[in-house]
């Protein structure tokens, strides 16, 4: 495993985007690759896979990865809840509140769950991509550092600096950070990369040469500044975008503790929204959609709210028939109080709230971290009722009223959000509902936009940025000098299956031979073992292409793979392996019996995915060669593309459990399969603690391994085999 860390030189430099951009580009090529930030002060958050939150903008370098956000990714979160104090979130969870000085003393302890963190990371990825926090050069933080240098010498890795040329002095930047970091600190700094360049390179040139020249450090490329891009950030409040004529009027205040504000980016990419803004002291605008967004500090900002004039210019807004959306906050404060008996947001207590939905909010510990799915529910006419949705919930508060008996949304089969009577106030919980295009377009006409079709489905925006950043890697920076550091080699992954053979004899080589046949030798059909880690896109894409590559009768590829993450989906195949247990027990008697029902033979809902291997038997036609006389031949190939991807699994430490006691006329219900398609193989994958040194079931003595020697006849059933010796060595076999 290697770590490579980018730092920047001031805040906003760019650390960001460079290692999402990294981390793009090595996914792209097949490397199991995960980001990591030690410690992140930001408001924009994101829910994790492991049921924890971690900053924005790691959550979005983990897509860029191919792989699930991870509380071990950002184990350290701080939310500034005041000037001088905010809420730490320790590998995911709420720790407690801290002021300053608290935190500073703090930290040496926090340096134990970051390291933690990191080590958890490595054990499961080839490549970490770490981000720094703000600059190394901060003298006043040296100690007990956590965020730049600290870990970075913590963790023995090489590290990059960036600089922003776009603000100007690009070059005191990059040679003050560096003379103001230790000796050890500058000599694992390897080199730099520029960032946001504009302009003729060659003008450029001259001053690289200077910087190469004067610290001995060279410079990993340039990488222009990027017009038009529009990712998640941590802190910043995007303004761009643009509008059509006649396009929807929508303002948001900028509270002074607003949280998540990336909520808004679909609505910057909408022509039809013409999306503002505004923030302290700035005159109220008249708009058709006024969004309340998330807080940090809910009552606080409340307060602020009312002192700004912005609940006289709800009210105004609201006679002229506009319309107010809330979210999370934004919709606690839509309400007629909000109670923080025990001071979770800051002083304890109760304010009222802007009086426009008939329900009360307390907020209670526990904070609620979860991803959703739904679908609105709008009034009844409205042409976009049922939209679906997918986003998360993050919040303290629990909102109770009359105004909840008529919700925005369905989500899980429960109601969620509100709609005012006169149908001009609604809120909501979730954030990331403006995502989905279907949801944007329903909800921007709910608020007057009309039928317009043009939202954009944020997420393949998301995809679409990342790529655009790594295709600048690919372009800008020196690529060979990057691997070399990650100490990347061609992967057989990588590599033409000729690149793998020998000229001479087409043989392995000794290193290969030895790993294919521990594969062979320490795959186990896993039952107990399993870890509840997602197994990330790159390896389990891997997985599935090692399987489709097994030999086929008449080349016909029978094999579907049917990928199963739903909770519901699996919930439905564990009862119908529990019948179908149950049944199996009755053909033991006594102890063997009991024996039997103590076995584990199914991990449906404890493994992270399950995967269902299929035969078309169709495919190919009425005909496929090589299938005229044994026509099971297609059901023995779909069995070599489940072995294939049994051994690539051993290969990437992944477990693989089959589940064979099931009944395959109702697993093919659960499926929807087609009648011409049988369910041949139900596997149970994922991360295991530990491979065991026997089969589980020869470990437990239900059964021992046969002697080899006893298996193998020669030119005949019953006949001895006549190579001198054979039989020795088979005795001496691994068993």
């Amino acid at each position: 495993m290697t770590t490579l860390m980018i730092q920047g030189t001031t805040s906003d430099a760019g650390k960001t985007t460079v290692v999402a951009a990294l981390c793009r580009w090595l996914a792209r090529q097949g490397v199991s690759v995960a980001p990591f930030k030690p410690q992140n002060m930001a408001l924009n958050s994101a829910v994790t896979v492991d049921g924890g939150e971690i900053g924005r903008s790691t959550a979005l370098q983990a897509l860029a990865c191919g792989v699930e956000p991870h509380s071990d990714m950002n184990p350290v979160l701080l939310k500034p809840q005041s000037d001088c104090g905010a809420q730490v979130i320790l590998r995911g969870q709420v720790h407690g509140n801290m002021d300053a000085l608290d935190y500073h003393a703090y930290k040496a302890e926090a340096m134990e769950a970051v390291m933690d963190a990191w080590r958890s990371l490595s054990d499961r990825y080839d490549v970490i991509i770490a981000e720094g926090a703000g600059s190394p050069a901060e003298v006043n933080l040296r100690a007990n550092d956590i965020a730049n240098m600290g870990f970075a010498e913590a963790a023995d890795c090489p590290v990059l600096l960036v600089g922003d040329i776009d603000r100007g002095g690009v070059f005191a930047q990059l040679v003050g950070t560096l003379e103001l970091i230790s000796s050890s600190e500058q000599q694992r700094t390897k080199g730099f990369i520029i960032n946001r360049f504009r302009g003729d390179i060659s003008l450029l040139e001259p001053g690289l040469d200077w910087l190469v020249d004067r610290t001995g450090k060279p410079v990993i490329g340039v990488l222009p500044y990027l017009h038009g891009l529009i990712v998640d950030s941590e802190d910043s409040i995007g303004t761009s975008g643009t509008s059509e004529a006649g396009a929807l009027n929508v303002i948001v205040p900028v509270l002074p503790r607003i949280s998540n504000h990336n909520d808004f980016d679909p609505l910057r990419l909408h022509p039809g929204v013409n999306l503002q803004f505004i923030g302290p002291d700035q005159a109220i605008p008249p708009a058709d959609l006024i969004i309340l967004p998330g807080s940090k500090s809910t009552r606080t900002d409340l307060a602020w709210l009312q002192s700004q004039g912005w609940a006289q210019a709800i009210r105004k807004h609201l006679r002229y028939g506009g319309k107010v959306f809330g979210i999370c906050g934004g919709f606690q404060m839509l309400g007629e109080q909000v109670n923080d008996p025990s001071g979770l947001e800051g002083s304890a207590g109760t304010t009222n709230g802007l009086g426009l939905l008939e329900m009360t909010t307390t907020m209670v510990a526990g904070k609620q971290l979860k991803e959703v799915h739904g679908t609105l529910n709008l009034p009844a006419g409205d042409q976009a009722e049922g939209a679906a949705f997918s986003g998360y919930e993050m919040h303290n508060g629990v909102s109770e009223g009359a105004a909840l008996l008529t919700p925005l949304a369905r989500i899980n089969g429960h109601n969620e959000g509100a709609v005012s009577a006169d149908d001009l106030v609604a809120g909501t919980y979730v954030h990331g509902v403006f995502d989905q295009p279907a949801a944007c377009d329903a909800l921007l006409q709910w608020a007057g936009l009309g039928v317009s079709g043009a939202a954009v489905d944020y997420q393949q925006h998301r995809l679409e940025q990342l790529d655009r950043l790594a295709d600048q890697v690919e372009k800008c920076l020196d690529t060979d000098w990057l691997r070399e550091l990650l100490n990347l080699k061609p992967s057989a992954a990588n590599l033409g299956a000729s690149s793998t053979m020998s000229d001479s004899d087409h043989a392995f080589s000794e290193d290969e031979r030895a790993g294919l046949y521990r594969a062979i030798y320490e795959r186990r059909d896993v039952r107990s073992q399993f870890l509840p880690d997602p197994i990330p896109q790159p390896v389990l894409a891997r997985l599935l292409k090692a399987a489709h590559h097994a030999p086929s009768v008449g080349f016909m590829q029978p094999w579907d793979f049917i990928l199963i993450d739903s909770v519901e989906v699996r919930e439905q195949v564990l009862a119908s392996f529990n019948e179908e247990n149950a049944k199996a027990a009755e053909n033991y008697s006594g102890e063997r019996q009991q024996a039997y029902r103590n076995l584990k033979l199914q991990a449906i809902t404890e493994s992270p995915m399950n995967l269902c291997i299929t035969c078309n038997r169709t495919r190919g036609g009425s005909h496929v060669l090589g299938r005229n006389s044994v026509v099971e031949m297609d059901l023995f190939s779909t069995c070599l593309a489940v072995q294939n991807l049994w051994l690539a699994a051993r290969a990437e430490g992944i477990g693989v459990g089959w589940v064979s006691i099931l009944d395959q006329d109702r697993l093919s219900d659960i499926l929807e399969l087609p009648d011409h398609v049988y369910p041949l193989a139900y596997l149970c994958l994922g991360y295991v603690s530990e491979f065991l040194d026997q089969p589980e079931l020869q470990a437990k003595g239900w059964r021992k391994r046969l002697p080899l020697e006893e298996l193998v006849h020669g030119n005949g059933w019953g006949k001895p085999i006549e190579q001198v010796g054979l039989t020795e060595q088979l005795k001496e076999a691994k068993t």
